[in-house]
């Protein structure tokens, strides 16, 4: 009993530092571009090469990240580029959804970037764990399950947050934060399911 604690505990552990490592990839990507913009008289302070070789090595550091919670859950060769190639796509997703939020009504602007974030571990766990049988069925079910009810709260939480008259503060972050915790509790959930 005590070695299936210690794998959840990797498992979770995993999806925390990949998250962690995504959000810095998102932050550096973000301070790089606001360092390239031309402020008029300041005059921009990074050129073109510099900024996209930034990109890059972030990008592929928060790729490589992604590979954490499938490689804590087991998977390896073809599983683990599944599951990191899909996680990378819905994780892009989280990111484009973010800018496109911008231009949708209040409303509609957390469907999609909420979707990626919470996606993002669901896809890697369940590509990783790609089982026939029972406790494939069970980890399916309960993963989809613990998914929907994070993504449904995490709705909730961002439009409680943002009433008619805005959110203030770090209000702002409630929604992300409550979708940002299926990084470590979904994998959590699949290896305590497949070793249950």
């Amino acid at each position: 009993m005590r070695r299936v604690w210690l794998q959840v505990a990797i498992a979770a552990g995993a999806g925390l530092g990949s998250l962690a490592v995504c959000s810095g990839a998102v932050a550096v990507i973000v301070l790089l571009f606001i360092a390239s913009m031309d402020f008029g008289w300041i005059g921009s302070s990074l050129n073109t090469a510099p900024f996209l070789a930034g990109v890059l090595v972030a990008t592929m550091v928060a790729c490589a990240s992604l590979s954490l919670p499938p490689l804590a859950l087991g998977a390896k060769g073809g599983h683990l580029a599944k599951a990191t190639l899909l996680s990378g796509l819905s994780f892009c997703a989280f990111v484009f959804g973010s800018f496109l939020s911008l231009a949708l009504p209040p409303f509609l602007a957390p469907l999609l970037p909420l979707m990626g974030l919470v996606g993002t571990p669901t896809v890697g766990s369940l590509v990783a764990v790609r089982e026939v049988g029972q406790i494939g069925t069970r980890a399916l079910r309960a993963t989809l399950i613990a998914a929907l009810a994070l993504y449904g709260t995490s709705l909730l939480a961002y439009w409680s947050v943002f009433g008619e008259d805005g959110a203030s503060g770090p209000s702002i972050l409630a929604p992300l934060v409550v979708a940002a915790t299926s990084w470590p509790v979904l994998p959590a959930i699949v290896t305590m399911l497949r070793s249950g």
